[in-house]
């Protein structure tokens, strides 16, 4: 007897090759897995179609089904709805233009990965999925109205929620969340005062605002939460809250137009170990001090594309145990961290696609290189022609 086919996976198949890759049209009761990943530059429309239905027809047990990354448009048959043993699908990546209703036959369902996925049409049937816990939505889909998610009590991973797409009131009802993406962020704030819920499982958050004021009383809703990611205008006072938070461990901003009173607060959250500062982090702010005594924990710091900012300094005491500095795209800058010689932790500096004048400063010899001869790897790359300056 021929041993069963446990699992399968298509990788990169070229050209007439996929003419080799056939099912046989008798059931296989066998088959739990399959993963099926296409080169982007080669199109299937010929035969994705074909070849997925037969899959469907043929593997009624399927646990696994991942169809990534196929370029043209991927029609998605209807009779996946009887895969209703499945519990991980994704079509990450891959053009489809229509979910089927069936689709709510998943009811098995535990993960559900439509990133990558643009202008898909939607059916509202995902609250079907009761034991849903990984979902990712794509960023922009076509639908007859907003998803309904209040039913999907076991949720904790929700990627790509948007107040456009979604009723955001049915967040009350995920308590169970540990991360959660949102963006397009409209009445957020107005939602979470009116249903003064708390998110006492989510680990992970990051929303984007968009051109919405980014709504903190989303981030200060959540007290056990250890990363969090923000992106969009927010209020200077509204940070306040954050420096309670003793489980928050990572941080990233960007487009936030803070001021310096704001910095002095993310100074004081107390075990912050990675600071990640991007675009449009501060206001206009020429010069960018970290505190003596401020960012006692913290071990990685990144400065990136920020262009706000000319000089940066660290006070004798100040980021006591940094290990890890990482500063790229910041052209106005003109030197390292004055002060960079007293943080006596440093094992990591890495410079990337900064003008030639400030790498310069950095080599033997150099103006800077006192603040740096303690480190023992210093990675400088990609670096920039220094701009012309219009004297006229």
């Amino acid at each position: 007897m021929a041993e069963a086919v446990v699992s399968m996976v298509i990788e990169g198949l070229k050209g007439a090759l996929i003419e080799e890759v056939k099912f046989a049209p008798t059931r296989n009761d066998h088959l739990r897995s399959l993963l099926f990943y296409v080169d982007p530059k080669y199109d299937y429309s010929n035969w994705k179609k074909k070849l997925l239905g037969s899959v469907l027809f043929n593997s009624k047990l399927l646990r696994v089904l991942k169809f990534e990354g196929i370029r043209g448009d991927v029609e998605l048959p209807s009779n996946i709805g009887n895969l209703v043993h499945l519990r991980f699908l994704s079509l990450k990546g891959s053009h489809v233009k229509q979910l089927p209703s069936s689709l709510g036959n998943l009811v098995c369902l535990q993960t559900l990965d439509l990133r990558g996925v643009t202008r898909v049409k939607v059916p509202n049937v995902i609250w079907k999925m009761k034991e849903l816990r990984h979902l990712y939505l794509c960023h922009f889909y076509e639908g007859g109205g907003k998803l309904s998610l209040a039913t999907l009590h076991n949720l904790q991973t929700l990627v790509n929620i948007s107040g456009a797409d979604c009723d955001l009131n049915h967040l009350a009802e995920l308590t169970n969340l540990r991360k959660l993406f949102i963006h397009g962020v409209k009445n957020m704030e107005e939602i979470l005062k009116s249903t003064s819920i708390t998110f006492n499982h989510l680990r992970s958050l990051f929303v984007h605002s968009g051109l919405e004021l980014l709504p903190m009383n989303m981030a200060l809703s959540c007290p056990h939460i250890y990363k969090l990611k923000l992106d969009g205008a927010i209020r200077d006072q509204s940070l306040e809250g954050l420096q309670y938070y003793r489980n928050l461990t990572k941080m990233s901003l960007s487009r936030t137009l803070l001021r310096l009173d704001s910095l002095k607060i993310l100074e004081k959250i107390p075990n912050l170990r990675m600071l990640w500062f991007g675009f449009g982090t501060f206001e206009n702010l020429p010069e960018l001090v970290f505190s003596e005594e401020g960012y006692p924990n913290l071990e990685f710091l990144s400065l990136s594309g920020m262009a706000e900012f000319k000089t940066c300094s660290i006070e004798k005491g100040g980021m006591r145990s940094l290990c890890s500095l990482s500063i790229d795209y910041c052209w106005e800058l003109t030197a390292v961290p004055e002060g960079l010689q007293y943080v006596t932790t440093l094992k990591e500096l890495t410079i990337q696609k900064m003008p030639g004048t400030f790498c310069s400063r950095l080599r033997e010899g150099g103006e800077d290189s006192y603040k740096i001869q303690h480190v023992p790897s210093v990675v400088i790359t990609n670096i920039e022609e220094d701009r012309e300056v219009d004297n006229w």
